[in-house]
């Protein structure tokens, strides 16, 4: 059998792709052969990631956009397509959180968590998808949280933005998937990244998660390489409108 995670000659997208855990699964695209295209909010970390990966020798292009905005999404878009020609892979690790009681949310801070959440995780899906419609295959890996999937003191934005994500996803799958095009979730607990840096400050909150999660340990910021290149690869080709909760185990607790 081919190898599955040769990713030689894929074109990649990345959104989010300078995060905490975008960082690592970019690195490994551009390990497996890749060729990648990186955008987010902050341009300076996308210029020293776009050259950590072209010591791997695939190409990469990279650009500034905000992802809650459908035109920088769609030239975005477009650009990845005079540049490579097609569109195999889509990533979204886009995201972002207000942490804080439910009654002292306002409406902004709200609306903020579900666009960066949610908004912009359809719209590079739509954008991205036309392109695969036409080509007639593509591969997306969307990522949630298990805060969608559980009740979370002072998640009252993010955890229905990440409910939302799953089951954009699920209707993605189903509308999609006769074009060639298979929509997945992969649904992280909690991980040790600068995004939990507040948390994990709190002796007691670790205790109180650690204690749902079998495994004994917080997630490190690599954790989700290998589940992320599994989707995209052909070893996934079957699985559509699934969700991977890597979580050591919470979900079963």
């Amino acid at each position: 059998m081919k190898n599955p995670f040769d990713f030689s000659g894929k074109t990649v997208i990345l959104t989010g792709a300078a995060g905490d855990l975008g960082r690592p699964i970019t690195i490994a695209f551009a390990q497996a052969g890749a060729d990648l295209a990186l955008c987010g909010r902050t341009e300076e970390k996308l210029v020293k990631l776009a050259q950590e990966t072209k010591r791997f020798g695939g190409q990469v292009i990279y650009s500034q956009v905000d992802l809650c905005n459908p035109k920088e999404v769609d030239n975005f878009v477009n650009m990845v397509c005079d540049r490579y020609k097609k569109i195999d892979i889509l990533v979204n690790l886009v995201g972002g959180i207000i942490r804080k009681p439910s009654i002292d949310y306002q409406l902004e801070e709200w609306q903020w968590v579900m666009d960066v959440n949610l908004k912009a995780c359809w719209l590079a899906c739509q954008a991205v998808g036309k392109v695969m419609i036409n080509q007639k295959f593509g591969r997306i890996v969307n990522f949630s949280s298990n805060a969608g999937m559980h009740g979370i003191p002072g998640y009252p934005a993010y955890s229905p933005a990440k409910a939302g994500v799953i089951a954009l996803t699920r209707g993605l799958a189903v509308e999609w998937g006769p074009h060639g095009i298979c929509s997945n979730v992969i649904s992280p607990g909690f991980t040790k990244t600068p995004f939990n840096a507040e948390v994990l400050k709190d002796p007691k909150r670790v205790e109180r998660i650690l204690m749902r999660m079998p495994l004994g340990q917080v997630l490190p910021d690599d954790a989700l390489v290998g589940p992320t290149l599994f989707l995209a690869s052909d070893a996934a080709r079957w699985i559509n409108g699934h969700t991977i909760n890597v979580d050591s185990g919470f979900n079963v607790t």
